[in-house]
């Protein structure tokens, strides 16, 4: 298997040249993101907050939460595009992308069971508090490091499969199989993971169900993730790399640099991303515990009712905002990809943009179940568009080469 040597053969498909995908192809190429986001949605939305609130000290909450990600994602920055642009030279014979799926898969299941592992006997007597947290930060660069191993290369499937004319409806199935997965998410692990308080300001109680509930939840994370990719391998037919390319490092490393003026399109695609990521982010990883602190959702009888709906748990209350935002999400998600193709993006994007700023407003001013359910509305409405016609922007304007 000569995974980084030239050979002598006929160069691969370009853009112009792919066949026309079929809307089966367009879906099994986006399964994969249904499984990945189950998964990131489960762990950083519902049990990570609760498993830092309920197993480390409560009034530190929020800064065990950064000490334990922050780690894992700095690891994410770097070995993202690193191992996306090691995979364009890649030759396996079944494809550039799906053999770092694999792998990285394997290991990413390996991690959660190891996560799982660990809350089940963070119990009090046989884990200390300083062997938790240490554990959740090596655990999670783990995570980060295989899931990204996995999905980096499989990011630029799109680009390699789908004709340029077909982009937008491919994104669109993106971003649909993405809000989906997120769904799933938050509910499977929303059913699962609850933390439950004697009183609103005192530390949740590290029970045996508890602990029990959190392993079955990654056990139930770690099978879907090893099903989907399965199913992916299976039914996607990706086309080896056929063109010579000899791996020379001191070219490849040099292949990072961004070249603002020359790719002015690509470098604000970027800039932008990075801007509306980090606002999105910034709130998101700490949503459990703006219900939980602001709203007053602790539970034993310290919940919230809007619109004939009670909550009576911190977890519970996000479970339903992020639903919100997923069903609103599904009303832009497809057919703002698919209306992109003929309207343009940029358009598109601005008018996502905007919806989602409203949020900002409404968590400042309305601090109540009701004003967060509203924010969510407007924020999926924004975010199912942007979600799709963005990854569509982003194909379009990648520098004109084959990687």
């Amino acid at each position: 298997m000569d995974t980084l040597e030239s050979a002598e053969s006929a160069p691969a498909p370009t853009p112009a040249s792919l066949p026309r995908a079929s809307l089966g192809k367009q879906l099994a190429i986006n399964v994969f993101w249904f499984a990945n986001n189950l998964h990131w949605q489960a762990i950083l939305a519902i049990i990570f907050p609760a498993v830092i609130a309920t197993q480390l000290a409560f009034q530190d909450k929020g800064l065990n939460l950064a000490i334990a990600t922050a780690p894992g994602i700095l690891v994410a920055f770097f070995l993202n595009p690193f191992v996306g642009a090691l995979s364009d030279y890649a030759r396996f014979k079944m494809g550039r992308r799906r053999p770092f799926m694999i792998i990285g898969t394997v290991f990413n299941v390996l991690v959660l069971v190891g996560f799982g592992l660990l809350a089940y006997f963070a119990d009090g007597a046989t884990l200390t508090p300083t062997t938790v947290l240490l554990g959740l930060v090596v655990l999670f660069v783990l995570l980060e490091a295989s899931n990204n191993f996995a999905n980096a290369p499989w990011s630029a499937i799109i680009a390699d499969e789908i004709p340029a004319d077909q982009r937008g409806s491919a994104s669109g199935f993106y971003g649909l199989l993405t809000l989906l997965g997120t769904v799933a998410g938050f509910l499977i692990a929303g059913s699962l993971v609850q933390t439950q308080q004697n009183g609103a300001n005192t530390q949740p109680i590290n029970s045996a169900d508890f602990r029990t509930h959190v392993l079955i939840a990654y056990l139930v994370i770690a099978a879907m993730q090893a099903l989907l990719v399965i199913l992916t391998v299976v039914s996607v037919k990706e086309k080896p790399l056929t063109q010579p390319r000899p791996l020379i490092w001191r070219e490849f490393f040099s292949r990072f640099k961004l070249e603002a003026r020359k790719y002015p399109d690509f470098t604000w695609v970027l800039l932008t991303r990075l801007l509306m990521m980090t606002g999105i982010w910034s709130v998101y990883f700490f949503l459990q515990y703006y219900m939980q602190d602001v709203l007053g959702i602790t539970g034993n009888g310290h919940g919230a009712s809007a619109f004939g709906l009670t909550v009576t748990s911190p977890q519970l209350a996000q479970t339903v905002f992020l639903v919100v935002v997923m069903l609103t999400a599904a009303v832009t998600v497809y057919f703002a990809g698919a209306l992109s193709d003929r309207w343009g993006r940029k358009s598109l994007v601005y008018i996502s943009g905007a919806m989602m700023t409203i949020v900002c407003m409404i968590f400042i001013f309305f601090q109540t179940l009701g004003g967060s359910l509203i924010a969510a509305a407007f924020f999926g409405l924004g975010y199912g568009a942007y979600t799709s016609v963005d990854w569509a922007l982003a194909t379009d304007v990648l520098p004109p080469t084959d990687e």
